[in-house]
């Protein structure tokens, strides 16, 4: 397992991957705030929130969520950290990708750097690829590399960049099969490293996005006992599983040398009231 949940503390797993570059690209066009879409419980806002306090830049939060309920922990870890908070109704957060829209948003926000949902764009993907740089020699003693996906930004990166004859196996978390392959590929068409090398595997989603069924809620809570490393409910957790449930239905050669990618995502165990920390189990 290469865990990016143990890097930075405030924006551990592939979000910091993803905005690095991003934030970059805002300090160079003079941006005075930076914006970005989520849920609730995102990962995505939480590590943008903090992100942008480390860095001393405004951040602006568009949230599914009404104005009137109760500040979950990842928003309220947001708004202390100088995030402002922009509610959306389930309808217009819909509209998050509509042009008109983001005109809307633009003319409320001059001068603002908008980043898409879960960082997925271009440059959310180049800079996911710096996650094989952690991997030695670009993960060529592996057969695959498994992760978990929710927009498919983080497979487009580490498929750009590991070592050739490696495969690279996502898990969504959702029903995604109208859209993720189609925008991995655009992804990786703009990155102009699409080389076949990648698959989605989508047995495992739970039929929804942040469901957690009841089977692979057992095989965390053992995978956590047994390993003393905690999983997240949405992301990990089903990726887990699905590389357990491979190998013991043999789909994989015997010896075959596997490598599960940890994203991150931990805060969000709160929404499930699950504990942050392994000591308290």
């Amino acid at each position: 397992m290469l865990r990016l949940d143990a890097l930075d503390s405030l924006a551990p797993g592939n979000k910091w991957f993803k905005l690095l570059p991003n934030i970059v690209a805002a300090e160079n066009t003079c941006a005075r705030s930076v914006l970005s879409f989520g849920g609730a419980y995102s990962n995505h806002l939480h590590a943008l929130a903090a992100v942008g306090r480390a860095k001393g830049i405004a951040t602006i939060g568009c949230v599914r969520a009404d104005v009137n309920s109760q500040l979950t922990p990842t928003l309220q870890d947001a708004k202390d950290w100088g995030m402002y908070l922009h509610y959306l109704s389930r309808s217009d957060y819909r509209r998050r990708g509509d042009a008109e829209f983001i005109a809307e948003l633009r003319a409320q926000y001059p001068n603002t750097y908008m980043i898409p949902e879960g960082g997925a764009n271009a440059l959310g993907a180049q800079g996911c690829g710096s996650i094989v740089d952690l991997i030695p020699a670009a993960g060529q003693a592996y057969v695959a590399i498994v992760l978990a996906c929710g927009t498919g930004t983080t497979l487009v990166g580490v498929a750009s960049k590991i070592a050739d004859g490696v495969k690279v196996i996502g898990i969504p978390v959702l029903k995604a099969e109208k859209f993720m392959a189609t925008d991995i590929a655009i992804l990786l068409s703009d990155l102009g490293r699409d080389r076949g090398n990648w698959q989605l595997d989508h047995r495992f989603h739970g039929d929804a996005y942040a469901r957690l069924p009841q089977h692979v809620a057992e095989y965390m809570t053992a995978f956590e006992r047994r390993q003393n490393v905690l999983l997240d409910p949405v992301y990990t957790a089903k990726a887990a599983y699905a590389v357990q449930y491979m190998v013991d239905n043999k789909e994989f050669d015997p010896g075959s040398r596997l490598l599960l990618i940890h994203t991150g995502g931990l805060q969000g165990r709160r929404g499930f009231g699950l504990d942050l920390d392994a000591a308290d189990r």
